[in-house]
């Protein structure tokens, strides 16, 4: 029986420079990676790959989908149709696409939630309260994090930026091997980790 091709839809991200790839099926089975260069990608056969174009910056991978950052200004036309092959590649290998001995060295997700809880306890809800916000953590799954926002921050237009900037920043400080931070606030935007491309935040 002929094996179906692997399906996989690419969508450009507002910051210009991602691509989330989304595939049909699960590229992990627990937790998110960050690979920032082509050293770490040593223990991504995916990233690898990906880190074979000269434009990757990083490579960042969730339960089915990867987000791929190049430098500058992308034409997603023609490098999301060189990604796809090289992912296609990668997954068609069968063989795991992060290294086990990796998802190994992950924090536990009780240290996780203890750091997280701290992080918003002293850091981000001072700061947001001014605005009649809160930020509270729901879940941790593995290495990644769900929160909701609530009070002046839910509906806020700028509460992708808070997040990103305020959020993303400071847990990823305190815990380099966090995985993805999703928003499980409705944003009309559904559910997507936010995460701070190479260069995009500081």
């Amino acid at each position: 029986m002929e094996q179906q091709p692997i399906k996989i839809t690419a969508e450009p991200q507002m910051e210009g420079n991602v691509c989330k790839f989304t595939l049909e099926k699960p590229l992990v089975e627990a937790g998110s990676f960050r690979f920032e260069n082509r050293d770490e990608s040593k223990n991504s056969v995916l990233a690898q790959k990906l880190f074979s174009m000269d434009q990757v910056t990083q490579v960042f991978i969730t339960a089915n989908s990867v987000f791929v950052t190049v430098q500058g200004m992308a034409d997603w036309r023609m490098f999301g149709k060189q990604m796809g092959g090289l992912i296609r590649e990668a997954v068609g290998q069968g063989q795991p696409l992060v290294n086990p001995d990796l998802i190994n060295t992950l924090p536990s997700e009780e240290e996780i939630r203890k750091t997280v809880t701290e992080v918003l306890e002293h850091e981000i809800n001072p700061a947001v309260a001014s605005h009649g916000g809160v930020i509270e953590l729901l879940d941790v799954r593995k290495n990644d994090v769900f929160v909701k926002m609530g009070g002046g921050c839910h509906g806020c237009a700028s509460s992708t930026a808070t997040l990103k900037q305020g959020v993303e920043q400071a847990i990823r400080k305190r815990i380099p091997k966090i995985g993805a931070i999703y928003d499980t606030t409705d944003h009309a935007a559904g559910l997507n980790p936010y995460f701070r491309p190479e260069g995009s935040c500081h």
